[in-house]
C-alpha cells in the first residue's frame, strides 16, 4: 500500500486530517505534517524523513502538499531526488486525498497519480444558474 504524506504551510495538513476522519475515519499508512511559522527547512525535511521510515518507501511514499512551488512541495521534491519510490503532487485539494486513499492499492505509482489529477480537476467546477430558473422569476415577479 502506497503510503501517503499531507503536508502544507499552516494547520493544513492537520485540516485534511480532521476532515478525512469525519468522511472517511482514521486511514493506515498517513501521515499529517503541518509547516507552521518558525519551523525551518531542516526541521520540516527531518519530520518528513522520519515518516517516510515509518511508511516503509519501499511500497512507495505520495506527498500531497498545498502550494506547488511551496516550501513544503519543494523540500518533498528534494527528498524523492536523494531517495527513490517518492513522488509529489502540489495544489491538493480534498477530491485529490480521497482519490489518494481510494486508489492507493490499485497499479503503479504513475497510473494512481495520472487518476488522482483526473479526479483533482475534474471536481472543480463554476456553478451557473440554469436559464430557465432565471426566466421563471422574472416571469412571476419574484
Amino acid at each position: 500500500m502506497l503510503g501517503i504524506i499531507i503536508s502544507g504551510h499552516g494547520e493544513f495538513a492537520s485540516g485534511f486530517e480532521k476532515t478525512l476522519e469525519y468522511i472517511v475515519g482514521q486511514q493506515e499508512k498517513i501521515k499529517y505534517i503541518n509547516f507552521n511559522n518558525g519551523m525551518g527547512t531542516e526541521e520540516l525535511e527531518k519530520r518528513f524523513n522520519e515518516a517516510i521510515q515509518e511508511l516503509d518507501e519501499k511500497e512507495g511514499v505520495l506527498f500531497l502538499t498545498d502550494l506547488a512551488g511551496g516550501t513544503p512541495f519543494s523540500t518533498a521534491v528534494s527528498l524523492s531526488q536523494e531517495k527513490g519510490n517518492i513522488k509529489v503532487i502540489g495544489g491538493t485539494n480534498l477530491p485529490s486525498v480521497l482519490s489518494a486513499l481510494e486508489l492507493r492499492e490499485e497499479g503503479e505509482c504513475s497510473e494512481i497519480i495520472r487518476d488522482i489529477l483526473i479526479h483533482a480537476k475534474n471536481s472543480l467546477l463554476v456553478f451557473e444558474e440554469p436559464v430557465s430558473n432565471v426566466l421563471a422569476d422574472e416571469i412571476d415577479g419574484i
